[in-house]
């Protein structure tokens, strides 16, 4: 009984830290959600009432929303880009064997490991030597430099789990290798990519480190634009702004697993 009363003590004790550790991420957000409906100029907490005004200035500030449509473009781009290649590098390191395959795999990851700053001036300087300038082009190559590993490593996980003999079953019965791939493999393996992606695209929407270096006034990404609005004129319409975002790299992603029925993130993990 002693024993299972100290297991159960420990155990509310790291239910305890848990929840402390997340109210103390999660508050903060919370409480930019709150004061972004003040009413008046100046944050308040509590807030002084509840009030639109702000979201609707937000909504009608064409310099905001310029930069919001710019996040979204640049991130769904480098998704795209990133779900291809990522796609492709994961058969690859999974189905051949080659020279080098290790170490060609762990520099895959080098994105994840090295500082986005190290690699926004290391493109910056090498997209500008190949003569490429800033534009939109730009800035979906650089995130899409960020954000792949994300779908390799989704990917390649589905497939270390994926049964051959399906494969193996369709080719016997007169299916050549591109119709097995499309009808077989590809849906089999799109928890993962569809995971991967999701992710890609959510990391590159509130990528700020890295752009800074990419950026062109006709392609200032939300992230920016909230730290030229920090830096230069503080408003309220800056925690408008700052709760859409959060509503669209957080939330949304959340319902949309939630909708599908099928747990991609969770599967991909």
């Amino acid at each position: 009984m002693s024993t299972r009363l100290s297991d159960d003590a420990r155990w509310n004790a790291i239910r305890g830290a848990t929840g402390l550790l997340y109210l103390f991420l999660l508050l903060p957000l919370f409480i930019v959600v709150l004061i972004s409906f003040n009413p008046t100029q100046y944050a308040a907490f509590p807030p002084e009432g509840l009030s639109l005004t702000w979201y609707q200035k937000f909504f009608a500030s064409e310099r905001l929303l310029d930069a919001l449509v710019s996040s979204f473009v640049v991130a769904a781009g480098s998704a795209l880009v990133a779900g291809a290649v990522g796609l492709i590098s994961a058969i690859g390191f999974v189905r051949r064997d080659f020279q080098y395959k290790s170490v060609l795999s762990s520099l895959l990851f080098l994105p994840m490991l090295i500082s986005p700053v190290v690699i926004g001036v290391a493109l910056t300087a090498f997209l500008t030597d190949v003569g490429m300038q800033k534009n939109y082009l730009f800035l979906i190559l650089g995130h899409s430099t960020l954000v792949l590993p994300y779908v390799f490593v989704t990917v390649r996980a589905q497939l270390f789990g994926f049964d051959r003999s399906i494969e193996e079953a369709a080719l016997t019965l007169g299916a050549n290798e591109l119709e097995t791939f499309v009808e077989v493999t590809l849906p089999s393996i799109m928890p993962g990519l569809a995971a991967g992606m999701l992710l890609a695209f959510v990391i590159s929407f509130g990528e700020f480190t890295a752009t800074q270096f990419w950026v062109q006034p006709d392609t200032v990404t939300a992230p920016i634009e909230i730290y030229t609005m920090v830096r230069t004129s503080l408003t309220p319409e800056i925690n408008a702004m700052a709760t859409v975002l959060m509503i669209i790299t957080v939330v949304i992603p959340l319902l949309l697993d939630v909708a599908l029925g099928k747990n991609l993130i969770l599967k991909s993990a």
